[in-house]
């Protein structure tokens, strides 16, 4: 074995020494998803404010997805489709009393299988080892979110999580790493420590305007003036992240490491362009349209204008290595990258939403309603779905084209608060056997007669429901917990 060369990195966390070993023959593989970052507020994106200068330079050095698009606007869900690949109504973690099914193929799974030392370092509850994120890492952090105790408080910043990251490295010469590193900053309440909470505007004051929900936000709007602050405090803390990825990479470069290094957003944030505030409510690009850079060995500089997904990371991240992954989702880099429908779905906070998006259209279902909007423009400013009926069809067949039927109704009849839809679309209820379907929401309860009370994570063997592909396992939040998280619009 070749001696050691050993590197030191200062860094600004107590002024500790952090040492860098060399990698291994393989790279390093980094996957970085920067929380409620909306792609429009990146400099290599268009922004004009310096929010990104790292980014930005990652950006001018790999590839540069301009359509990414995200596949539900909040936390859980678009986490698991990150590191599966696979789309929320597949796996079915949609809402909070879910999680990964044990046994799901995992991105660190798969690279921990092929060589790679894996870490995970999160710093929310929503990709905590309460939902199962730890499962397939060698090494995951998640500083006790999971515990009722510490929820969603924001209290582990961008410099803890690096340096833990940098820790992590460290720890592992001559072998490749894999890093999954997710940083809450920029999500809300937007507290940027100082010298940044001045960096773009005022510091941040008592009778400052407070996140309490979309709703109250739709009802009582906050002044434009108070808007700008709040957009100023969250590019601040979109500099603040950029800055201490500037530190990892830095490190990295130092060592003589060079990581495939992909940077993402689990989602975006709505700041007042249709009256509201927050995320996890619509399917607007505000919401879904998210940054992905993508960088080092065998990444072509490029920009892809093909839209692609967050479902896509975990597959394009194993090509580049060599490992094979089975997924939903594509190889973004390939030569012949396909237009592909992109679905999207929200059932928080009583909603059921379904989106489809393809060829500069998009449809937006209420299934709560049966309402169907066909949005024309980018912005999605101009509805017209009752002009062009054929257009609506046609987005319309995709979609249950894309959800497939997974659900088998083999005896009884079955009823559910649940769309259930079929190649035609949603079914009336009840629904008589023999049928088959999609349940959207797949976490719903279904009623079967005369077999009672049942769910798609808890189906009973040889009863009268079959599932074709995984279900999510179940999360219980004690009342405390629920409490905490309606500190910050989770739940209400």
């Amino acid at each position: 074995m070749p001696p050691l060369i050993a590197l030191t990195l200062m860094v600004a966390c107590g002024d500790a020494e952090i040492t860098l070993p060399p990698g291994g023959a393989r790279p390093d593989v980094i996957l970085i998803s920067i929380d409620t970052l909306r792609a429009d507020h990146v400099g290599a994106y268009g922004y004009d404010r310096a929010t990104t200068p790292t980014l930005d330079a990652l950006a001018a050095r790999g590839a540069r997805f301009t359509q990414a698009r995200s596949p539900s606007p909040w936390t859980l869900p678009t986490h698991t489709t990150m590191l599966t690949g696979r789309l929320p109504l597949e796996h079915g973690v949609v809402d909070d009393g879910a999680r990964l099914a044990a046994g799901t193929p995992t991105l660190q799974a798969a690279l921990g299988a092929a060589g790679w030392v894996t870490g995970g370092v999160v710093s929310s509850l929503f990709v905590s080892a309460r939902y199962g994120f730890d499962g397939g890492f060698t090494f995951f952090e998640d500083f006790g979110i999971h515990d009722e105790k510490q929820n969603l408080k924001g209290e582990v910043i961008a410099e803890e999580l690096v340096t833990t990251s940098l820790n992590f490295v460290a720890q592992h010469p001559n072998t490749p790493v894999f890093l999954f590193l997710h940083l809450y900053d920029v999500h809300y309440p937007y507290t940027a420590p100082s010298p940044y909470d001045t960096m773009f505007d005022r510091a941040p004051e008592k009778g400052d305007a407070r996140y309490k929900s979309y709703a109250h936000s739709l009802k009582r709007p906050i002044s434009d003036e108070q808007m700008a602050h709040q957009i100023a405090q969250y590019d601040e803390e979109l500099r603040y992240v950029d800055d201490q990825l500037g530190r990892l990479f830095a490190a990295f470069a130092a060592a003589g490491r060079s990581p495939i290094i992909a940077v993402t957003a689990d989602h975006g944030e709505e700041l007042g362009e249709r009256g509201g505030w927050g995320h996890a409510h619509t399917l607007h690009p505000e919401q879904l349209h998210v940054p992905w850079i993508l960088a080092g060995p065998g990444v072509p500089v490029t920009v892809v204008n093909t839209p692609v997904g967050t479902h896509d990371i975990a597959t394009t991240l194993a090509a580049l290595v060599g490992v094979e992954f089975v997924s939903s989702g594509t190889n973004a880099l390939a030569p012949d990258l396909p237009l592909r429908p992109m679905i999207a779905d929200s059932s928080r906070f009583d909603t059921n939403l379904l989106g489809l998006a393809l060829g500069g259209l998009r449809l937006d279902w209420d299934l709560t309603t049966d309402t169907k909007r066909l949005y024309v423009d980018a912005a999605e400013r101009q509805e017209a779905a009752a002009s062009r009926p054929d257009d609506v069809a046609r987005l319309m067949s995709a979609l249950t084209g894309q959800l497939g039927a997974p659900v088998e109704l083999t005896s009884g009849r079955l009823t559910s608060p649940a769309a259930l839809i079929g190649a035609e679309g949603r079914l009336p209820q009840p629904v008589q056997s023999p049928a088959r379907f999609a349940v959207v929401p797949p976490d719903a309860p279904l009623r079967h007669d005369p077999a009672g009370a049942l769910r798609l994570s808890a189906l009973p063997e040889g009863g009268p429901l079959r599932v074709s592909g995984p279900t999510a396992g179940e999360v219980r939040l004690s009342d405390e917990e629920r409490r905490r998280l309606e500190a910050l619009g989770y739940v209400q």
